[in-house]
C-alpha cells in the first residue's frame, strides 16, 4: 500500500484496513479501453467521480476555483497511486438546486458513478437523498449549512458548518465594540443557516440586530433595504451571499451616502468584487479560513503546483476542492467499492494533514477548522493582523 495516505491512515481500524486490501485486489482484473477523457481503464480499479460544481451564472468563478483545485488534486494522486484510475466526469449547477440534481441524476445514470463532489449548500442538500438512494459516496464542498450534517452515513465534506466561521465573525464584531448590527443574507440554505448561526451568537453576547433583510439570487436593487438599515444607524452591515451582490450593496450604500462599516465571510474573495466596486471595495472585512502563503509543507507545496498550473496563487474553493477530492481518492485505495469500509476509513480519520489544517470527520462526516480576517486593501485581498 502507497505510504502517501495520510499519517492517521496507520492509525486505521485493522479488520477495515485488510478488507480494503483484500477488495482492491479481488478487483484487479482485466484492461479494457473506452473513450472517455481517452484515457485506458483498468476495470477492477477503476472508480468513477461526478463533480458538480456551479461553472455558470453568478456563482461560476467559485466553480472554477474548485475546478482547478480538483484538477491538482487529481495529477498528485496520480502520482502517489499510478495503479488507481478515477475518471471523473463534471457537471453544472449553475447555482441552482434543480440544476444540480439533474446534472447528479444524469451522471449517475449513464456513466455509473461511484461518488459524487457536490458544491454549494442548497445543491448539496437538493442532490443527497438521491446519493442517499443509490448509496454510494457524497462530498460536499463550500457547503456549510447545518442541515447538511446527518449521522453515520456516507455524506462527508471539506466545509466547516456555518457555526464554525459565524463564531470568527462574532469575535470580529466583539474586538471592534460593535453593538448594533445589520445583516443582509442570500435567500437560501447557505444564507438562511449563516444568518440564524449569526443571530444565534450575537444575541448570546447581547449584540442588537436591528434587522434581517433576505435577498434572491437575481436581486440588483439594493437601495430601499439600505435607506431603512441607514435610518437605524448601525454599527455595521453584515453581508452573506455572493460578491457580485457585495459589490453592488457597497456601490448603492456610497450613491446613499451610508458609510457604515461592512463586514461579510469567505465568499466575498472573488474579483468580482473589485472588478464591481473598484476602490469603493477597499475596507471590507471578511473572515477566511485558507492562507496560501503559509509555509507550511502541504499548503507550499499545494500553492507551488496551483500557481505553476495556473499562474495564480490558490483560494479557500480551490482548498476545498483539492481536499475534497483527495479524500475521496484516498478512500477508495483503501477501501476498492466498499462503502461501509469508505465511511468507517472516513469517519476514523484524525488529523490529516490537509491545506486547511489537520482535519478529522466526526461522527456527522463534518470537519473543524480556523478563521482569520481578512481586508481588501489597495485593490486587493490580504490578511488583516
Amino acid at each position: 500500500m502507497n505510504m502517501y495516505l495520510p499519517n492517521s491512515y496507520m492509525e486505521y481500524n485493522k479488520s477495515m484496513f485488510v478488507v480494503g486490501i483484500v477488495g482492491i485486489a479481488a478487483l484487479i482484473g482485466i484492461y479494457a479501453f473506452v473513450s472517455i477523457t481517452g484515457q485506458a481503464i483498468k476495470d477492477g480499479k477503476t472508480f468513477r467521480v461526478g463533480i458538480i460544481l456551479p461553472l455558470s451564472g453568478n456563482a461560476a468563478f467559485y466553480g472554477e476555483r474548485t475546478q482547478y483545485g480538483i484538477e491538482i488534486a487529481r495529477e498528485k494522486i496520480a502520482k502517489e497511486f499510478p495503479d488507481l484510475d478515477i475518471v471523473v466526469y463534471y457537471g453544472d449547477s449553475a447555482y441552482v438546486p434543480k440544476e444540480g440534481l439533474s446534472a447528479y441524476k444524469q451522471l449517475k445514470d449513464t456513466k455509473e458513478i461511484d461518488a459524487v463532489i457536490t458544491a454549494a449548500s442548497h445543491v448539496s442538500l437538493a442532490i443527497k437523498p438521491s446519493v442517499e438512494e443509490d448509496g454510494i459516496l457524497q462530498m460536499a464542498i463550500f457547503s456549510s449549512a447545518g442541515d447538511y450534517s446527518s449521522l453515520n452515513d456516507l455524506s462527508f465534506r471539506t466545509s466547516t458548518r456555518n457555526e464554525i466561521e459565524t463564531e470568527a465573525v462574532a469575535e470580529l464584531i466583539r474586538n471592534k465594540g460593535y453593538k448594533r448590527i445589520e445583516i443582509i443574507y442570500i435567500n437560501n440554505d447557505f444564507g438562511i443557516s449563516f444568518k440564524n448561526a449569526m443571530k444565534k451568537i450575537l444575541i448570546s453576547q447581547d449584540i442588537d440586530i436591528l434587522s434581517e433583510e433576505a435577498i434572491a439570487l437575481d436581486t440588483t436593487d439594493y437601495r430601499t433595504i439600505l435607506a431603512k438599515m441607514q435610518n437605524e444607524e448601525p454599527d455595521a452591515i453584515f453581508m452573506v451571499g455572493l460578491a457580485s451582490q457585495y459589490s453592488e450593496i457597497i456601490k448603492q450604500a456610497h450613491e446613499l451616502g451610508i458609510e457604515t462599516q461592512f463586514l461579510t465571510m469567505r465568499s466575498a474573495e472573488d474579483p468580482i468584487l473589485i472588478r464591481n466596486a473598484g476602490e469603493l471595495a477597499n475596507g471590507l472585512i471578511y473572515t477566511y479560513p485558507f492562507d496560501a502563503t503559509s509555509q507550511t509543507k502541504e499548503i507550499r507545496e499545494f500553492s507551488n503546483s496551483f500557481e505553476k498550473k495556473y499562474g495564480t496563487i490558490p483560494d479557500a474553493y480551490a482548498a476545498e476542492g483539492y481536499e475534497g477530492f483527495r479524500l475521496v481518492a484516498y478512500a477508495f485505495e483503501v477501501c476498492s467499492k466498499d462503502y461501509l469500509c469508505v465511511k468507517n476509513y472516513l469517519t476514523n480519520l484524525k488529523d490529516y494533514d490537509s491545506v486547511l489544517g489537520k482535519l478529522s470527520f466526526d461522527e456527522n462526516g463534518d470537519v473543524y477548522y480556523d478563521f482569520f480576517v481578512k481586508t481588501v486593501r489597495n485593490g486587493e485581498f490580504v490578511r488583516l493582523d
